[in-house]
C-alpha cells in the first residue's frame, strides 16, 4: 500500500501543478496532452517489460528497482527550469521548447518504471491472499493510489504557503521513494512470497487434475480482462490527469479550492475501494458464490462511476458532487478487476496481467493525446468525463457474458 501511495504521489504532482507550469513554460492543453500519452505509452511498455521479469525473478527482487527509477524520474523533473539541463532537451532550432522537452521525457521514464509496481504488488497480493480476501485485501492495496493522490494537493498547498517552489514537490516526494526499498528489503525476506496460498484455481486445473488446460476459458478470461482494463483506464486516468485543470481553468476555482476539491474525489475513491470489498465480502457471507458476489458488486460500481457522465449537464457544485461520487465507483471497480487477475495462470500471471494493461495504457495515451488537442480547440471538457462515466460498462457486458465459472 505504501509503494501505491508513493506511485501515485510522484505521479500526481504534475497534474496539481500543470496550471502554473502552462503560465511559466507554455505546456499548453495541447501540450499537455502529448505528455499524458507519453507516460501512457512508456507505461504500456514497462507494464509487458516489468511482467516479464516480475515471472522470471519475482516480488522481493524487481520492488526495490522500480521504486528507484520511478524516483529518479521525479528527483529529475524540477530541472526543467534549469537552463543548463533544458537545453540539452531543445532541438537546435527551437530553445525555447527545452523545458517541455525535458518533462516529456522525465514523465515518460516515470511511466515506464512506475508500470513495475503493478505485476509486484499483485503477485505479493496473490502469494498472501486467498480468494475471498483478494477483493479487500485488493482494495487495501489500491488504497493507497487514492491516499497519495489526497495528500498531494494537501502538500503543494502547505508548500506554496509557506513559500517554497513547485520543485519542492517532486524533490521530498522522490527522497521520501527512496527510503522505501531499505524498508521492503528488511521486512520481505527470501522465500517470504514462495508459497502460494489457497486459490480456487479457475483457469487452469486443480494440482493434481489429469486433464487438460481449459483453453476455452483462458480466452474467456483474457477477453474479459481485456475490456475490464481499458474501461477501467481510460475512465481514472481521464479524471486523474485533467480534473485539477478542469477546475480552475473552466469552472474558475482558486489554487486554493483546487487543492481541496481534488482531496474530497480520491477520499471518495478511497472509500469506494474498501466498499467494494466489504460488500463481495458481506454478499460471500449471506451465501453468495464469490463470482456472483463480484458481478453484482461491479453493477452496483458502474452504475456509481455513470454519475461523471452526466456531471456536465447541471454545472457549478453540481458537477463537483457528481465527480467525487463518480470517483468511489471508478476506484470501486479496481479491486474486482486485481482479483479476476490473480486467477490468471500463476505462472504467467505477471506478463499476462502486464500484457493487459499494456494494451489498456496504449489506448488511454491515445485518449489523452486526443482529449488535449480537443480542449485545446474547443475549451471544453464535457467529452472527457461522458467517456470516463461510460466506459466500465462494457466491462460488465463482458463480465456476464464472457467470463465462464
Amino acid at each position: 500500500m505504501f509503494a501505491t501511495l508513493l506511485n501515485y504521489m510522484d505521479r500526481q504532482v504534475l497534474p496539481q501543478i500543470a496550471t502554473e507550469l502552462k503560465d511559466a513554460y507554455g505546456l499548453d492543453n495541447a501540450r499537455y496532452g502529448k505528455v499524458g500519452r507519453n507516460f501512457a505509452w512508456a507505461f504500456a511498455a514497462g507494464s509487458i517489460f516489468f511482467g516479464l521479469v516480475a515471472d522470471r525473478v519475482g516480488p522481493r527482487a524487481l520492488y526495490p528497482v522500480v521504486l528507484v527509477g520511478w524516483s529518479a524520474a521525479g528527483l529529475a523533473t524540477p530541472l526543467m527550469a534549469d537552463p543548463r539541463y533544458a537545453s540539452l532537451a531543445a532541438p537546435p532550432g527551437d530553445p525555447a521548447s527545452g523545458p517541455y522537452l525535458w518533462l516529456l521525457y522525465c514523465r515518460t521514464l516515470l511511466g515506464f518504471f512506475e508500470a513495475g509496481h503493478w505485476p509486484c504488488a499483485l503477485l505479493t497480493a496473490r502469494q498472501i491472499l486467498t480468494a475471498k480476501d483478494r477483493p479487500l485485501g485488493n482494495g487495501l492495496l489500491q488504497s493507497g493510489a487514492a491516499l497519495g493522490a489526497v495528500l498531494v494537493p494537501l502538500y503543494i498547498a502547505a508548500v506554496r504557503h509557506l513559500g517554497g517552489g513547485w520543485e519542492v514537490a517532486f524533490w521530498t516526494i522522490g527522497g521520501i521513494g527512496l527510503l522505501w526499498v531499505p524498508a521492503w528489503l528488511v521486512l520481505v525476506r527470501r522465500g517470504d512470497l514462495d508459497r502460494m496460498v489457497e486459490t480456487e484455481a479457475p483457469v487452469a486445473d486443480a494440482p493434481g487434475s489429469p486433464t487438460t488446460f481449459n483453453w476455452g476459458r483462458f480466452l474467456g478470461v483474457c477477453a474479459t480482462l481485456f475490456v475490464i482494463v481499458v474501461g477501467l483506464n481510460v475512465s481514472w486516468q481521464f479524471v486523474r490527469e485533467w480534473l485539477p485543470k478542469y477546475l480552475r481553468e473552466s469552472q474558475g476555482f482558486s489554487a486554493d479550492a483546487t487543492d481541496l476539491v481534488v482531496p474530497a474525489y480520491y477520499v471518495s475513491a478511497e472509500l469506494g475501494c474498501f466498499a467494494f470489498g466489504l460488500f463481495v465480502r458481506w454478499l460471500v457471507a449471506r451465501g453468495r458464490d464469490v463470482h456472483s458476489a463480484r458481478v453484482l458488486g461491479y453493477a452496483l460500481f458502474t452504475a456509481v462511476t455513470a454519475a461523471a457522465a452526466v456531471a456536465p449537464l447541471v454545472g457549478g457544485w453540481a458537477t463537483v458532487a457528481l465527480v467525487v461520487l463518480a470517483g468511489a465507483g471508478i476506484l470501486g471497480l479496481h479491486p474486482c478487476y486485481y482479483a479476476l487477475a490473480q486467477e490468471l495462470p500463476a505462472k504467467q500471471m505477471a506478463f499476462l496481467s502486464g500484457s493487459l494493461a499494456a494494451v489498456a495504457w496504449f489506448v488511454v495515451g491515445g485518449v489523452q493525446e486526443r482529449m488535449g488537442a480537443h480542449i485545446q480547440a474547443t475549451g471544453s471538457y464535457d467529452a472527457g468525463f461522458v467517456l470516463a462515466g461510460l466506459a466500465p460498462l462494457p466491462g460488465l457486458i463482458a463480465l456476464v457474458v464472457l467470463w465462464r465459472r
